[in-house]
């Protein structure tokens, strides 16, 4: 049912219009010299705060203040429509790719030398002109997460300069979410204290350029606002129209005249998209639509602190929901905002350009997010433990290490608010430790190189990078030496228990002070944005000094492990079929299966008498995109077996797969032939089929958790 052809890029007809403009002049902006623009008759609001925003990027970047004129203009900016079509015509450019386009637009430099940004409508003109203040450096975050402006000499683009750009979703947009921990009270005690509303004008125009700059057109308030909500008054739907967003309500509510209503599917919470159009609904007049969490309040257990969505798997449910049809409308509850930021990006890039995030890959666009927001010369390393950092996470999220569940009354068997060890052996705890204690280090040396190197932007990295990494760290150091030390373990050599103990404590209160910090930024403006305690939930509790009965779990003996795509090991049915998303799932080498196609591992192994080998498979907990979610296993040629991993959302199988992210299938398969090579074949039956590791054991009648 994969769609990979609903969108196909005229890419011959943008060369052939890239070719049209070859002879002309290349554009260029001094620095201290006056920047003259033209803009078309009876433009919008959000054309003229589009314009607004550029002059005052203008100023920041080229020290260049700017003018409105029709003569001599360097800018000519225009929507196409009847008022403007001489205006337009006389640029020379051939505009007809924007004919029958929303919120598109052309940028291109004229034979005359000059930038002509020309939009489909108005929205279009105005994301041409936030184009520009791409162009000269400044980022979206620029105010969000103080990303100070570098100071340029000039702007100049090339002979022949053009771009052409639609929106792959038509509505793209934010919710806000479970403020009462950050945005409102950052909000109502440092931004704009003393404010009547709950969330006041001036934080809703902060908000509402963030979506302008990130190419966001459609808003939802929280649910739960109260009736002194600005986001009610008639003053904040003229304001938003102003920015180019459509004001809806949350995900259970209709959205305003005149949208159509399209069939609105979700996450069930933990990334993992609960439903896909079938054939009928991708026919339908309205379109569909998705809602998606970055931030998370319920049960089995909140992430209201850190923004650890996996950047990987937020790549692979949304290229599943945009090939499967759902291109009307994207929706993502963000929570704060911050620290949600790099999320947010990616999220918006996505639903503007999905090609364009393809084509560069995940790993690559966290390394440009870096690099745009901070500094080149620090992005490559940044990246790569960033990558380390949304693995570990995904692993097991910070909020998730105490083994508590909310929204869950106790029982005779179960006391959801008491600390508990997490599955783990002694060996997986600290190499753990160890892939942390190596992540700080060097996450501190780049500190220092951009402190040294890049004064202006260290804000920017300690809000987008250090301190996300450096405070899991700590509440991971936090949780593993508290278990270590629960057992009568110490840490190193050199530790007792107690000083495990101690260290465990250290832990917890480094949070505190890397939160304190945060919310000191640029002389406490950010002071009361980010809490270190969301819900006074246990996990943010130091650990209590207890010692525990029972032994830890230790890892059984394996035979032969895989990652979902182990290409030294495994050959893949169809070539340059199957496509890892790289960074997706635990082992980061998680393998999609397409429908009817299969993997096969192999290895070397003699099984003397045994009759059965025993295979322990952990899949991605994905949604059926179709009716189920089943794949087939064979052994050295053997019958296939057929196996489902479908959940309920709400199940216990459920919260038990989207804590540790993968649904467990163990499988017992007849041994043919007791030596030599093996293999094992996995054969997708239905779409949505993501494997993420493979364990190859001897059968034992009780498995164990890896």
């Amino acid at each position: 049912m994969l769609r990979r052809t609903l969108k196909i890029f005229a890419s011959t007809f943008v060369l052939a219009m890239t070719a049209l403009t070859l002879q002309a002049s290349a554009f260029v902006l001094p620095a201290h010299q006056q920047v003259t623009i033209s803009v078309g008759e009876g433009e919008a609001d959000v054309v003229a705060t589009a314009v607004s925003i550029l002059e005052s990027d203008l100023m920041r970047v080229l020290n260049a203040p700017m003018e409105t004129s029709e003569h001599n203009a360097q800018i000519l900016i225009a929507t196409q429509n009847k008022a403007n079509q001489r205006l337009l015509s006389r640029t020379g450019i051939d505009l007809s790719w924007l004919n029958n386009q929303t919120q598109a637009f052309v940028m291109a430099t004229t034979a005359e030398g000059q930038l002509l940004i020309a939009g489909s409508d108005a929205l279009g003109t105005a994301y041409g002109v936030i184009e520009l203040t791409r162009l000269l450096g400044v980022s979206p975050w620029e105010w969000w997460a103080d990303v100070v402006p570098a100071v340029k000499n000039e702007l100049r683009l090339a002979n022949g300069f053009s771009s052409y750009q639609s929106p792959d979703i038509r509505y793209r947009g934010i919710c806000l979410s479970d403020m009462d921990w950050g945005l409102k009270v950052w909000a109502n005690s440092t931004y704009e204290p003393g404010t009547p509303y709950y969330i006041g004008p001036k934080t809703t125009t902060r908000i509402l350029e963030l979506m302008l700059r990130l190419r966001l057109n459609l808003f939802w308030p929280p649910a739960t606002e109260p009736l002194n909500a600005f986001f009610i008054t008639d003053e904040f739907r003229s304001l938003a129209d102003s920015y180019g967003v459509v004001v809806g309500h949350d995900s259970a509510h209709p959205l305003p005249a005149p949208l159509l209503q399209p069939l609105m599917s979700e996450d069930d919470g933990f990334g993992y998209i609960r439903h896909f159009p079938t054939e009928e609904e991708f026919q339908r007049n309205e379109g569909n639509g998705l809602f998606y969490h970055l931030s998370y309040s319920g049960s089995p257990h909140d992430y209201l602190w850190l923004a650890t969505a996996s950047p990987f798997l937020m790549f692979q449910q949304l290229s599943e929901a945009y090939y499967h049809g759902t291109l009307r409308l994207w929706m993502v509850d963000v929570g704060d905002i911050k620290p949600c930021e790099y999320q947010i990006s990616l999220f918006s890039d996505m639903a503007w350009d999905i090609k364009a995030v393809e084509g560069t890959h995940v790993a690559r666009h966290i390394e440009e997010f870096i690099a745009q927001n901070v500094a080149r010369d620090i992005a490559r390393l940044s990246s790569i433990y960033l990558k380390e950092h949304y693995q570990l996470s995904f692993q097991c999220k910070p909020e998730h290490l105490a083994c508590t569940r909310v929204g869950e009354p106790a029982d005779g068997f179960n006391n959801w608010d008491a600390v508990r060890d997490l599955p783990w052996s002694e060996k997986r705890i600290r190499h753990r430790l160890k892939r942390y204690d190596q992540m700080q280090r060097m996450v501190k040396w780049i500190a220092d190189s951009v402190r040294r190197t890049h004064p202006s932007r260290y804000n920017a990295f300690f809000q987008l990078v250090e301190y996300p990494m450096l405070v899991t760290a700590a509440q991971n150091n936090k949780y593993l030496l508290a278990q270590l030390a629960r057992h009568g373990k110490a840490y190193t050599g050199n530790d007792n228990v107690q000083s495990t103990w101690r260290q465990s404590d250290e832990a917890h209160n480094r949070v505190q002070s890397l939160t304190m910090h945060y919310n000191s930024l640029g002389g406490g403006k950010w002071q009361g944005i980010i809490s270190s305690n969301p819900r006074s939930l246990t996990v943010f509790q130091p650990v209590p000094h207890k010692q525990s009965s029972m032994p830890m779990i230790t890892d059984h003996p394996t035979i032969a492990v895989f990652y979902g795509a182990s290409y030294n090991a495994a050959s893949f049915s169809g070539e340059g079929v199957l496509d890892p998303v790289l960074g997706l799932g635990a082992s980061i080498r998680a393998m999609p299966v397409p429908k009817m196609l299969n993997v096969t591992y192999k290895f070397a192994h003699n099984f003397a008498k045994a009759q059965e080998v025993e295979v322990e498979i952990h899949m991605l907990p994905t949604h059926a995109i179709e009716a189920q979610q089943r794949f087939t296993l064979s052994f050295d040629g053997s019958a296939p077996q057929t196996f489902t991993y479908d959940t309920e959302v709400g199940s216990e199988q459920w919260k038990q797969n989207v804590l540790r992210n993968y649904a467990v299938v163990i499988a017992r398969l007849p041994i043919t032939k007791s030596n030599g090579e093996h293999q094992l074949t996995l054969t997708a039956l239905d779409d949505g089929v993501v494997v993420d590791e493979v364990f190859v054991r001897k059968n034992v009648s009780t498995p164990k958790e890896n």
